[in-house]
């Protein structure tokens, strides 16, 4: 049985009152008010052992549920972005963006949130779930917006279409390119193509439209934009899969280098 002391009732009282489920020493310190710096220390150390507080990294802390057991929890990974970002400015991309959207069935314990500026480590684990943090200069930080992950919360996210854009741009963090096509095949429905050529302009990176196009060509799908993406693509040469060997045949029309068979692709989403 949790045993909740006044301080600590009090103290958890000012947070909950403001939907906070967590929370910094700093912000300790001002919720009691009077209490000294190493009273305040104590005390969150106190919670922590008694099952109340979960220490998600240094001075940063997350509520436990009363009727939770402390040693089996595990918050929602997509809240904990927040906590650990801290005053940086984020959103939740790539692979976990993906998973939000609803166009990854399998969940990964590997958490993935953008970044402007550099966040050291850059890679932090909470419990068995890997946080990383991937810089984006301002250039291409944008495009996020508030989303539903359950009933109760949102959480600052990349919109579908800027998901996409991301996810083109590094593969390695978006699970290669078959899982990025699968991902467009399922939401070739949903996408905004107005905000995308749009996101595309903004972004400038041939790599991203070139993959962008040539996906759409190989899986048929109606594309609205290609005659603008065909418009401002250059003759440049790009791989297809940045994860594989470059090598290949050529494809002219979107200057790819197709170092992953396209049947490879098509055969991926068809199983």
């Amino acid at each position: 049985m949790k045993i909740i002391s006044y301080r600590s009732g009090l103290l958890l009282k000012k947070f909950i009152e403001k939907d906070k489920q967590c929370f910094t020493f700093d912000e300790a310190m001002t919720a009691l008010q009077h209490g000294s710096a190493t009273s305040v220390r104590e005390l969150l150390s106190d919670m922590t052992k008694r099952g109340l507080l979960m220490r998600v990294k240094k001075g940063t802390y997350y509520i436990i549920p009363y009727e939770q057991d402390a040693d089996q929890f595990i918050p929602n990974w997509h809240l904990l972005a927040s906590c650990l970002s801290g005053d940086t400015s984020h959103y939740i991309g790539y692979y976990s963006a993906l998973q939000i959207h609803g166009l990854i069935t399998q969940p990964s314990l590997h958490e993935m949130i953008v970044v402007n500026k550099q966040i050291r480590p850059s890679t932090m684990k909470v419990k068995n779930v890997d946080f990383q943090f991937i810089y984006h200069n301002q250039k291409h930080f944008f495009g996020a917006k508030k989303t539903w992950i359950d009933s109760y919360h949102k959480v600052l996210c990349s919109d579908l279409e800027k998901t996409f854009i991301d996810c083109l741009f590094k593969l390695e963090y978006s699970g290669g390119i078959v899982e990025i096509a699968k991902a467009l095949h399922a939401a070739q429905n949903k996408l905004d193509y107005k905000k995308l050529l749009k996101y595309c302009i903004q972004f400038d990176s041939q790599a991203v439209l070139k993959r962008l196009g040539y996906i759409h060509d190989i899986l048929d799908i109606q594309n609205p934009i290609r005659e603008e993406l065909l418009k401002i693509k250059t003759s440049s040469v790009v791989s297809l899969d940045t994860e594989l060997p470059n090598e290949g045949k050529y494809s002219g029309t979107w200057s790819i280098k197709e170092n992953l068979d396209a049947e490879t692709i098509k055969g991926a989403i068809l199983t």
